[in-house]
């Protein structure tokens, strides 16, 4: 049996002066962010490119995963996005820029972005106000966060320029602090020196992590000191435009899927940021297709458009039925509109976990009364002694317990109401390759 253990670790609480106005915590605190390159997502032209537009015709899907923010990268003009030079094509970018961010706050899903930074630059007060220009700008436009994208382009690898210092970085969150409400995070290293100056730190630890519970535990368990050391909101993420994906990373096959699966629910439980990357919640792997083929434009490698609909590639990703990189063939059965018919496919794993979340920071105990409204509201992680290749963890003293089993062996579950398995109990046990949600007793 699972059973509890001294050790405990606890992340920064938001005090009373951090709190916004109103005594409130901002929108990011517990955020889920959907993390979308905008050219592989959907293509409104038939160009066979992803585009705004395109994003914007499917916002309903976005909706009905549950998330609460779309993180954007790959847009025009960004740094991390194709450059335009035109002045007509750059006012029809932001035309379409502006319709997405307000049809995306009309479902009431925030907008971040991600922005392009060279680190060697930003060490001269002019490209500090040059970024800051750059960030009032898209605020303007209705992007309500950024994470910035820093690169070492001016500097050599042993220089020390692993991230923005701390004067430049306050800098900045000086020049923005009347948009207090606005988030700006930034992936981190584990000790560079702008930690503790960004709301979120978005870090990479569960992204290169193997599937093994000592490994995972000793993640998160450093993350969390981290960020209790630097006064900073953790950032958690799973794969993203440089890791892998979990079912590829895990295994693949239905291995990998099983593992992904249980990840999630981990992912899911813990305090903080979360970022789930577009075709996650579908359980789709990486395709490495022939390099002879592969387009000049960097899309990703090893990742293809998003498979919507349909029985054939493209998938309802574009008309355009010639794309550099379509889809396999045999994905007809994990497109969103295959995996929305079917209880149990990792898309509706990913509605169920987001639904419980909701759910239970909504504070209104008659829309689901079977799940607890404590079961998110508390940082502390509070450890549990485990069988080998096992952990679990609690939210504080009455809030969420999550175990997860990566052991060759099924295993009782700690005690608790169980809410949400990634895969069946076996006579009442967690089987291999899975992890569970339980209400505490």
């Amino acid at each position: 049996m699972l059973e509890r253990s001294k050790g405990m670790t606890t992340v920064r609480r938001w005090t009373e002066q951090d709190s916004l106005p109103g005594g409130q915590t901002p929108w990011w605190w517990n955020a889920i962010h959907y993390a979308i390159d905008i050219r592989l997502f959907a293509d409104s032209d038939g160009d066979g490119v992803g585009d705004l537009d395109g994003l914007r015709n499917r916002l309903g899907y976005l909706e009905l995963l549950g998330v609460d923010t779309v993180w954007l990268t790959g847009v025009p003009m960004t740094g991390v996005g194709p450059n335009v030079g035109d002045p007509q094509q750059a006012a029809t970018v932001l035309e379409s820029f502006e319709r997405l961010t307000s049809a995306a706050h009309d479902c009431d899903l925030r907008v971040t972005l991600d922005i392009g930074v060279d680190v060697a630059d930003l060490r001269q007060p002019r490209a500090q106000q040059e970024l800051v220009r750059t960030l009032r700008f898209w605020t303007d436009r209705g992007v309500d966060g950024f994470r910035l994208a820093l690169s070492r382009r001016g500097s050599s690898a042993e220089s020390d320029t692993d991230g923005v210092d701390l004067e430049t970085a306050r800098a900045i969150r000086a020049a923005l602090a009347d948009d207090s409400d606005r988030l700006i995070g930034s992936f981190i290293e584990e000790q560079r020196s702008s930690r503790g100056v960004w709301d979120v730190d978005f870090n990479r630890a569960l992204a290169e992590t193997d599937f093994e519970a000592n490994g995972i535990r000793e993640a998160i368990g450093k993350e969390l000191a981290a960020c209790k050391e630097f006064g900073t909101r953790p950032g958690w993420l799973v794969s993203g435009r440089h890791f892998p994906r979990q079912v590829t990373r895990f295994g693949g096959g239905a291995v990998g899927r099983a593992r992904a699966h249980a990840i999630t629910l981990v992912l899911l439980a813990l305090p903080g940021v979360v970022c789930v990357d577009s075709g996650e919640e579908l359980g789709l792997p990486e395709v490495i297709g022939d390099e002879a083929e592969m387009p000049t434009q960097e899309l990703l490698g090893a990742r293809v458009p998003m498979p919507w609909e349909g029985r054939t590639p493209p998938f309802g990703f574009s008309e355009a039925t010639d794309l550099c990189l379509p889809a396999p063939e045999d994905w007809v059965g994990m497109t969103a509109e295959a995996q929305l018919e079917s209880a149990d496919s990792t898309l509706s794993l990913y509605r169920q976990a987001l639904e419980i979340k909701r759910t239970a920071s909504a504070g209104d105990e008659t829309e689901n009364p079977s799940v607890p409204r404590e079961l998110f509201d508390d940082d502390e992680v509070e450890w549990y002694g485990a069988p080998t290749g096992c952990l679990a963890f609690r939210r504080g003293a009455a809030g969420l317990i999550c175990a997860l089993n990566t052991s060759t062996q099924r295993v009782p579950l700690p005690p608790g109401e169980l809410l949400l398995s990634s895969a069946p109990l076996e006579g009442g046990q967690l089987p291999p390759d899975s992890a569970a949600w339980l209400a505490t007793s």
